[in-house]
């Protein structure tokens, strides 16, 4: 007999629900703490299931909720009892909307675990219980802090910026793509322009990356400043953001070498043959994929990212909208780097880039279009463990490239092979454009599709 165990995690304790095979709750909630004294009691437990409910298989199931689910999903890794138990994380956006679907509107703790519980009963198939925590799963914690100091310091700067344009706005035309670092040395020393306007040149020279003229002519701008704002406490506080700034900027940096110099493996040295990846972008794509086995084709990568358009089609409306940006940011965001460098370094991506753009696409969303085709490039690349050739993808689109029109005109004909169009079909206007379209093309007169005066009959189907 089957057993479905579900298991919502809290920090710091647990609460177990047991289901049969009929979906029946075997035993009221549980409820264990995470320390020793509860995983102990926990796989006492579980001895005593196969007497207690003839259990012979028993599937568990977890929600990812941040790293809360750890202690849990490694101890039922590790169990070893007389009957099989598997294990896997789950998506808790995917049990969110199964027991809305079963109308389970209630939020507690016991109905939560209930809920996954249900969700392993009704989807056991579908759910991988082969997943296994890898060597690029431990970096995680890394990654995540390294992307939490980049967007203090993120905050910090734009918060600069704003004082700064009252305090000293005659720098603003050296920040206009961002704050430079020798800008940020500069205010460290010199936060006001009252205290800049005393300053001498030749000390000012020292700061890399300013020449003699370049300070003789920032002394000269801070002297005849428009500023508004030059007290002491003013100062104070742009010479603490610009030390700051500097600091996690440095920081930054150590942990990033750190992170590309411990998190390697037969995978990062495959994707950094992908130009525009490096050792840093190799691990975080790395860090976010895991494995690349959990996704049996690119679409399902691109999907679980969020890198796919979306489609929406009802009637005759369908609209494409802007990439999805579901899943993780992260992968986003790396992806996003690693194209803007690859357009530069790969003539073949640069190609695509400037297809896209000839055909009206602003620089964005071309980049869009790069960190798509890149990201199936590294699906390529990982499951057959071979280097990068532009060459096998250059030759995998001429074998899938086919006109628009033939593409459109198949799906019609599937979706039409029980019936032909029906001239007295009560259609809209433009279904009846897209239908006199397909007539054109059955006819061989694709040229004149678009031409309304050539299009035959709908009676010609």
């Amino acid at each position: 007999m089957k057993g479905f165990l579900g298991i919502d995690v809290s920090k710091g304790y647990a609460d177990v629900v047991l289901l049969n095979e009929d979906g029946l709750k075997l035993e009221d909630t549980i409820q264990l703490d995470d320390t020793q004294n509860g995983h102990k009691a926990f796989v006492n437990w579980l001895d005593g299931l196969p007497a207690s409910y003839s259990i012979t298989e028993l599937y568990c199931g977890l929600e990812s909720t941040g790293g809360l689910e750890n202690n849990w999903f490694a101890m039922l890794k590790s169990l070893k009892l007389n009957y099989a138990v598997y294990s896997s994380r789950l998506n808790p956006t995917a049990i969110f909307n199964a027991s809305k679907a079963e109308l389970n509107t209630n939020v507690t703790d016991s109905q939560s675990a209930r809920n996954i519980a249900s969700y392993l009963l009704r989807y056991c198939d579908k759910v991988d219980f082969k997943q296994q925590d890898n060597v690029y799963c431990s970096f995680r914690s890394l990654h995540t802090h390294i992307q939490l100091l980049i967007k203090q310091r993120t905050q910090i700067l734009n918060e600069l910026k704003v004082v700064l344009y009252s305090s000293f706005p005659e720098l603003q035309r050296y920040c206009r793509k961002g704050i430079p670092a020798w800008v940020l040395t500069l205010l460290k020393a010199y936060p006001t322009s009252e205290k800049l306007s005393k300053a001498k040149a030749e000390k000012l020279a020292k700061i890399p990356s300013i020449t003699l003229d370049k300070a003789k002519k920032l002394i000269e701008s801070a002297k005849g400043s428009v500023s508004s704002r030059t007290s002491k406490t003013d100062g104070f506080i742009i010479e603490n953001m610009a030390d700051e700034i500097l600091a996690k900027t440095k920081r930054i940096k150590e942990l990033k070498n750190h992170l590309a110099l411990n998190c390697t493996g037969p995978e990062t040295r495959l994707l950094e043959t992908i130009k525009g990846i490096a050792a840093y972008s190799a691990a975080s794509i790395m860090i976010q994929i895991e494995d690349i086995k959990r996704f049996e084709s690119p679409k399902e990568l691109a999907s679980y990212f969020g890198l796919h358009p979306k489609l929406k089609e009802s009637g005759d409306k369908k609209i494409v909208s802007r990439m999805s940006k579901q899943g993780r940011p992260a992968m986003r965001a790396t992806l996003y780097m690693c194209a803007m460098s690859a357009v530069l370094h790969d003539p073949y991506l640069k190609s695509i880039y400037a297809r896209h753009r000839a055909k009206g696409k602003n620089h964005k969303q071309a980049i869009g279009v790069i960190m798509h085709k890149m990201l199936r490039i590294v699906w390529g690349v990982l499951s057959s463990a071979k280097p990068y050739d532009c060459e096998i993808d250059k030759l995998n689109q001429r074998k899938k490239e086919k006109p628009v029109e033939e593409k459109t005109q198949k799906e019609t004909e599937r979706k039409r092979r029980i019936q032909a169009f029906d001239p007295d079909a009560p259609v809209s206007r433009k279904a009846n454009k897209r239908r006199k379209a397909h007539a054109t093309f059955q006819s061989g007169e694709t040229r004149n599709v678009r031409n309304l005066e050539h299009e035959p009959l709908i009676t010609n189907i």
